[in-house]
C-alpha cells in the first residue's frame, strides 16, 4: 500500500489566512482618508498663499498706493475663494507707525468637506 503525503493548505487555513489580511487592510483604511483629507488641506493653503501674495505684490507694484482707507472684495477667484483687502494709513490708524501702512488681506471659501474656511495675512507697506 502506498501512503499519499500530499503537502499544502487546507481551504480552512486559506480562509482564516484571508481574514488576518483583512483585518490589517482594513486597520490602514483611516490613513488612507486622512492622507486624502491632508491632500485637500495642503492645495487650499497652497491656493490662499498665491492668492495672497499675487494681491500684495500687485500693491507693491504700484508707483503710489490708493487713497487711504481703502477696500477691495473679489469673489469667485479660481472659482471658490473670496479675497477682501484692506489698506489703512496712520491718518485712519494711530497704531500704525508714521510712513507705513497696514495691508490685510482675508480669503474665505468653502471647502471640498462643506466646512467654510478663512485665513488672514497681514504686513506695512511703506508709504
Amino acid at each position: 500500500m502506498k501512503t499519499r503525503t500530499e503537502k499544502g493548505f487546507s481551504l480552512l487555513e486559506v480562509l482564516i489566512a484571508m481574514l488576518v489580511l483583512a483585518i490589517g487592510v482594513l486597520g490602514m483604511a483611516p490613513m488612507v482618508v486622512l492622507s486624502i483629507e491632508g491632500n485637500n488641506v495642503a492645495t487650499d493653503v497652497q491656493q490662499v498663499s498665491a492668492l495672497a501674495k499675487q494681491k500684495l505684490e500687485a500693491f507693491e507694484a504700484l508707483p503710489t498706493l490708493p487713497a487711504m482707507p481703502y477696500s477691495e472684495s473679489e469673489t469667485g477667484l479660481l472659482g471658490m475663494y473670496d479675497r477682501t483687502t484692506e489698506l489703512i494709513g496712520h491718518a485712519s490708524d494711530s497704531t500704525i507707525p508714521d510712513g507705513l501702512c497696514s495691508l490685510r488681506i482675508t480669503i474665505d471659501w468653502t471647502d471640498k468637506s462643506g466646512h467654510d474656511r478663512s485665513t488672514t495675512y497681514s504686513t506695512y507697506l511703506e508709504d
